[in-house]
């Protein structure tokens, strides 16, 4: 039986990571914008290859998870990645609990479209329940999903009295 293939890593992927990290080893989570210029004068590489993705994934990632510093690239609005304040994680956090309840929406209705009568007798047992699955879910979570949303709402102020 064949092995499959190993990917090694690439120490020159490695070595940017932590040219990036020694360069900004100050990041905390206070806002700021590090522009997509600084970083590809630092690292040698345009924004639009592929090993500029792979480096800037992997530092943010590092970021995260040892640093507690989560860098967002679409809050920078194109200009860089920006390190987001703990008010901006959490309306991000909520933003995306949000879009994963639309896309579980959006689910329900394309497996539903397709008439059983069309569909193997495997892929109608498989769509039967992954419907029941789903419903089930959004069910289940719905009533905690507006309360979520009504919680990061602005209070409403009460009318004036004459």
């Amino acid at each position: 039986m064949a092995r499959a293939a190993q990917f090694e890593r690439n120490p020159r992927i490695d070595a940017d990571v932590q040219l990036l990290l020694g360069r900004f080893r100050d990041l905390i989570p206070d806002g700021r914008v590090i522009p997509h210029e600084e970083i590809e004068r630092l690292i040698k590489l345009n924004r639009q290859s592929s090993r500029y993705l792979t480096v800037t994934r992997r530092w943010r990632d590092v970021e995260f998870h040892e640093h507690h510093v989560f860098l967002d690239g679409r809050a920078a609005l194109g200009h860089g990645f920006k390190s987001l304040t703990p008010e901006e994680m959490v309306r991000y956090s909520h933003r995306t609990v949000r879009q994963v309840g639309r896309k579980l929406q959006k689910a329900i209705r394309v497996a539903a479209l397709p008439d059983p009568s069309e569909l193997t007798a495997d892929s109608r047992i498989f769509q039967a329940r992954l419907m029941v699955a789903v419903e089930q879910i959004t069910s289940t979570h719905k009533r905690v999903l507006i309360d979520l949303s009504k919680a990061m709402q602005p209070p409403r102020t009460l009318p004036r009295g004459a």
